[in-house]
């Protein structure tokens, strides 16, 4: 029973000793590059962010301006429609 103990523990310590297996090698590699798409990926959101404001801002900007020569074409629209005022001949002075 001691030997196998102790037997366990020599294998053990010698294969602690070896360092990292490959395959152990191979995930902390993937992780590292899925970390560093992840990053890449975040601060392109941030970027499309930034854009998607901005051009909500203009959005709102252009319906404004939408609004306000709207506006201004239902006024000139109505006093169109308004019929002229009569036209009164000119008195020039003279009988």
């Amino acid at each position: 029973m001691k030997t196998r103990v102790v037997a366990g523990v020599l294998v053990m310590g010698v294969l602690a000793a070896c360092g990292p297996s490959k395959e152990l090698r191979q995930v902390r590699a993937e992780a590292s590059s899925l970390r560093t798409e992840t990053d890449s990926l975040r601060a392109e959101v941030r970027v499309l962010r930034a854009e998607n404001k901005t051009l909500k801002a203009k959005a709102s900007d252009l319906e404004d301006s939408l609004a306000e020569v709207s506006r201004e074409r239902d006024e000139l629209k109505l006093a169109a429609e308004r019929p002229p005022p009569p036209v009164t001949p000119k008195k020039t002075g003279r009988k």
